[in-house]
């Protein structure tokens, strides 16, 4: 069996961090490598993340690919380093004769070679980062203003509490017009919360949050979608992950389930959900690729992602990706907390914030972009725990009025 030597240039303080992928960057469900000691290889090709700290980004998982079985040895910072420089490099000459403001990014491209040619890999790293996070952030800048604004887009937030959503829908205003419930069971608490949304002419979306992972043929969920008939207009119906098994010749549970909510609530768009998450192992897209493949009866796409997950360019990269299923997609975001989470962290979240919105507002085929209303430990909130809005609701706001304007002009 081949092996690989795995190498640190001063980044990696944590070997059971780094994860195993495969080539499009898919989490494999494999043991880290233990230091000291030759790691098995996966799969070729393969690649690898790691969530190195950066200075003036934080502490986010980055992710290299492009090893196989002839590779002898790794070492994390400069593998890194030259996937994201080559990603900036890319962008610029894309995207600059196109006219996208590009100018901090060539600076941080001629900083990131100088320190690669001195291999000055930590270095070289957060630079290269940097450029393409500024990068993907320009090119949607750009894009939206060029597309006039965006219309028809769904602003929502994500509630688990009848109470907490009722006091959002008094206290958050505009943008909002989409709110997400967890529901356990039918309750006469989120009756209030549905007649209040549908007075404001919100857009209202539900799962069911009692199983973990929610399996597809709960009586729970199809007395839900019942008891819910003609008030919940998006129900994600089932999750795609590791967990779900699909299988290759009919994905027959997942069909049944689909067909069952048609047939309960005519008038439903139906989700599924998918996960992407280095740091737990997770990948929805082989799941979900093999449900369009073999036409199981869905709309639209539920896809979750974590702010420690990768950096905004890889965001940008996976919502390329899975635009590719042909799928809407509801995109739910985290936040970051401004104390981080476990080693996490994220310099300036607000800013990460707009970024993020505009990276999601710039794809067509994101059509709704949920986001946490209350406060967790891996999550901040759009809502205080009085209840107030945030000041990542002040950034959503802000970027929901731009868009506005460019649209009235």
């Amino acid at each position: 069996m081949s092996v690989l030597e795995i190498r640190t240039a001063g980044g990696v303080d944590d070997w059971r961090l780094l994860r195993w992928t495969d080539a499009g960057g898919d989490p494999l469900p494999l043991e880290p490598p233990s230091a000291g000691v030759s790691a098995c290889l996966p799969p070729s090709p393969f690649g690898v993340a790691y969530p190195v700290a950066l200075r003036g980004i934080g502490r986010v998982y980055l992710w290299a690919d492009g090893f196989t079985a002839r590779t002898p040895t790794i070492l994390v910072e400069r593998e890194l380093a030259q996937r994201y420089l080559k990603a900036a490099n890319a962008l610029v000459r894309q995207y600059a004769r196109r006219g996208a403001p590009l100018e901090e990014v060539q600076n941080c491209l001629q900083q990131a070679q100088s320190l690669a040619s001195s291999q000055q890999w930590l270095e070289c790293l957060a630079e290269s980062v940097s450029a393409t996070e500024r990068g993907v952030v320009s090119v949607a800048r750009t894009r939206i203003q060029r597309m006039r604004g965006r219309t028809a887009f769904l602003w929502g937030v994500r509630a688990g509490c009848a109470n907490t959503a009722h006091a959002a829908l008094e206290r958050l205003g505009h943008p909002l017009n989409l709110i997400h419930l967890d529901f356990k069971s039918p309750s006469t608490d989120w009756n209030a919360v549905i007649q209040r949304a549908q007075s404001g002419r919100m857009a209202i979306a539900a799962s069911i949050t009692n199983s973990n992972p929610p399996h597809p043929l709960t009586d729970d969920l199809r007395n839900l979608i019942s008891h819910y008939r003609g008030q919940v207009r998006y129900w994600t119906l089932a999750s795609c992950d590791n967990g779900l098994d699909v299988p290759g010749a009919s994905p027959s549970p997942l069909v049944e389930l689909c067909e069952a909510a048609r047939a309960i609530d005519f008038g439903v768009v139906r989700l599924l959900r998918g996960v992407h998450s280095f740091h737990g192992q997770l990948s929805a897209y082989p799941a979900l690729e093999r449900c369009v493949e073999m036409s199981v009866p869905f709309e639209a796409v539920h896809f979750e992602w974590r702010w420690y997950d990768g950096t905004l360019y890889d965001l940008d990269q996976l919502l390329e990706r899975y635009g590719e299923l042909g799928k809407p997609i509801h995109l739910e975001l985290s936040l970051p907390p401004e104390g981080g989470y476990e080693v996490f962290t994220r310099d300036e979240p607000s800013q990460w914030l707009e970024a993020a919105c505009l990276v999601a507002l710039s794809k067509p085929y994101v059509v709704t972009l949920r986001l946490p209303l209350t406060a967790s430990a891996s999550s901040a909130g759009l809502a205080t725990e009085k209840g107030q809005p945030s000041a990542f609701w002040e950034t959503v706001r802000e970027i929901a009025v731009w868009n506005q304007g460019i649209q009235e002009r």
